[in-house]
């Protein structure tokens, strides 16, 4: 699974968006579509950073790094890299 895949599955199975499951595109806005809020940033993060291994910066605590799944494909993947 790779980490769009694996991203997209945490927040159907550990936020409860199952029965959206298939709208969950990587360029579907996850914050504007009221998928993730503050606090599932905060548990999205926690997933990221124990899943993956990365830290991710207070300073990229930022909406555009968890807008979609996309963006937070592209995160875990610059943190990955460095």
């Amino acid at each position: 699974m790779d980490v769009e895949q694996e991203v997209r599955q945490f927040i159907v199975d550990d936020l409860g968006w199952s029965g959206v499951a298939a709208t969950l595109t990587p360029d579907y806005q996850l914050i504007e579509n009221d998928v993730i809020d503050s606090l599932g940033i905060f548990e999205i993060v926690s997933f990221l950073e124990g899943h993956f291994g990365i830290e991710v910066a207070d300073d990229e605590l930022v909406p555009e790094n968890f807008e979609t799944i996309g963006a937070i494909t592209k995160l875990v993947s610059a943190k990955s890299a460095s």
